[in-house]
């Protein structure tokens, strides 16, 4: 095999070996910085490697939390092939090895060595799209868990400052909720124009003057903290701003998504919306880099781990969870909307099935997820959509 470069990630900088072929090094290991034009290092070492050698080398490295992705994107820029392993097969290949040496040096070492052993596979590139939508719908996660936070600590201080105010609207983290709320906190008298102007011209006369009428009849006491007061109100504030932050951020991905046919496809599954949809597809990429279900069920750390030594074969089994947490995550979704109310009568009468069989509700739910995930890969690779 000709020259190859093994690349070990880290934050910010990395090091690597550049080899000529099998057991010859070229140089020393280096480290250079991802900023700084340091990545233009690792392009003189490749453009000396070619005119050495006569081959142009390629880059072996992990993928590495999203650290690597700036290498990637340079490699990518520059036009040289590079390999991308999963974490778990270089640790395995390190582990054979009969001394224990972790240092960033020897993991580049053993990259380049995997590399020559025909351990590593060409890594197959999304589309643009679908990563751009994987950036938005991870982030549209992150914002959504710390929104359910914030609305816990404003329930808390919401029950210490005024208990009453939970009776008046139906959804207490409404816009029209908020801002009253937040009328209220900064002392304004809440009239009936103050709740038109926030609820919109939606609700009807009546059930503004109702409303006023509720909330003059729970006003804030005024021998409360003035602290819990003013934590309330900073907690309200937040709230409204998360709010306009992630309907910005569900508008742009709904635009992204639009623009992938995938999407769609998914979207004709019972149950499947436009945001299940546009995180399944974010996780999933491209479905041809799966050659059969199963592996997109392994990829998804729903296959059933095995334990089996002689004659012992373990009866109760595990799933591995060793793939996509956020992939199992909008799997499990899918299955309760589609189970709820019999929106997949396919996947509702799976799951009437295996609880009928004596199966426990988290195995029936697993069972009905690994069933979805292959219809998803049904429908991806036949680009048709799903048929009830």
């Amino acid at each position: 095999m000709g020259p190859v470069i093994g690349l070990d990630i880290a934050k910010g900088m990395s090091v690597f070996q550049a080899f000529t072929k099998r057991g010859e090094a070229y140089g020393k290991p280096e480290v250079i910085r991802h900023a700084d034009g340091g990545l233009e290092r690792l392009d003189d070492v490749i453009r000396q490697l070619e005119e050495q050698t006569g081959a142009k080398p390629v880059v072996v490295l992990e993928a590495t939390g999203h650290y690597h992705r700036v290498v990637v994107d340079y490699l990518e820029r520059m036009n040289v092939e590079h390999f991308i392993l999963n974490p778990l097969l270089s640790k395995r290949s390190k582990s054979a090895q009969l001394r224990k040496v972790k240092t960033d040096a020897a993991d580049a070492f053993h990259l380049a060595e995997m590399y020559y052993r025909g351990d590593v596979k060409p890594h197959r590139r999304w589309a643009d799209s679908i990563t751009e939508l994987q950036h938005m719908t991870r982030q549209h996660e992150f914002m959504t868990a710390q929104f359910v936070q914030s609305k816990l600590n404003a329930r808390a201080l919401l029950d210490q400052v005024c208990p009453a105010y939970e009776d008046v609207f139906h959804d207490l983290f409404s816009k029209t909720s908020l801002r009253v709320l937040l009328h209220m906190l900064q002392g304004a008298v809440i009239t009936e124009e103050v709740i038109r102007e926030t609820a919109g011209s939606s609700h009807g006369k009546a059930w503004i003057l109702s409303k006023v009428a509720r909330i003059q009849a729970v006003q804030l006491p005024q021998k409360q903290s003035v602290a819990q007061r003013t934590a309330l109100l900073c907690m309200v504030e937040i709230l409204l701003a998360q709010q306009e932050q992630l309907s910005r951020l569900e508008m742009k991905i709904q635009e992204e998504a639009e623009e992938i046919p995938e999407v769609e496809l998914l979207k004709t599954i019972p149950g499947i919306g436009d945001k299940l949809a546009a995180s399944l597809i974010a996780e999933i990429g491209d479905a041809e880099q799966f050659e059969n279900p199963k592996q997109l069920v392994a990829y998804a750390g729903l296959d059933p781990s095995v334990h089996s030594s002689g004659q012992f074969v373990a009866s109760n089994t595990r799933i591995t969870k060793r793939g996509s947490k956020r992939l199992r995550r909008a799997l499990y979704l899918a299955v309760q909307c589609g189970v709820r109310g019999s929106t997949n009568e396919r996947l509702r009468a799976y799951y009437d099935k295996k609880r009928q069989e004596g199966k426990p509700y988290k195995v029936t739910v697993i069972a009905c997820a690994n069933k979805l995930l292959h219809h998803i890969y049904a429908i991806l690779k036949k680009g048709t959509p799903y048929a009830a």
